[in-house]
């Protein structure tokens, strides 16, 4: 009897916790792609045209690959069926970890100009364009083919 007295007392004193917000998506996944994710890709897409010659145009790649590695994180929040399906977050895993790549090399000629290496960040940039296509495949038939 104590200790169910004991037991009510602390659970009567433990103040209810409210609701933790939780991320949501404002736009739906078409829109997304259309505003954030194709005019960061485009971005990217333009700075990797012609290999940097200097600090800046390495800055540059770094800045963009970063911001679709970042953005390959809302696509974790989206409100569609399809978020249920594991394969979709291992394509966002696949596609934030071929960004996340690329700017890491491109961060690396940026740091050290002497040794940077264009071929590699080039290919590593090819590699993001095919897990965008991979993921397009998978869930958005209609989307454009990612060109490198």
């Amino acid at each position: 009897m104590k200790l169910a007295l004991v037991v009510a007392l602390l659970v009567s004193s433990v103040p209810l916790q409210p609701d933790v917000p939780k991320p949501q998506p404002v736009v739906d996944n078409g829109e997304f792609m259309d505003i954030f994710l194709k005019t960061s890709y485009g971005d990217l897409q333009e700075a990797m045209a012609k290999p940097p010659t200097d600090r800046r145009g390495w800055a540059i790649i770094y800045q963009r690959a970063i911001r679709v590695a970042e953005l390959q994180n809302l696509l974790f929040f989206r409100d569609r069926p399809e978020v249920k399906d594991p394969r979709w977050g291992a394509a966002i895993v696949a596609t934030r970890t071929a960004a996340t790549d690329l700017a890491n090399t491109a961060l690396f000629g940026l740091r050290n100009l002497q040794k940077a290496n264009y071929e590699e960040v080039r290919q590593k940039y090819v590699a993001l364009s095919a897990s965008c296509n991979t993921c397009h495949r998978a869930f958005a038939r209609e989307a454009p083919t990612i060109k490198p």
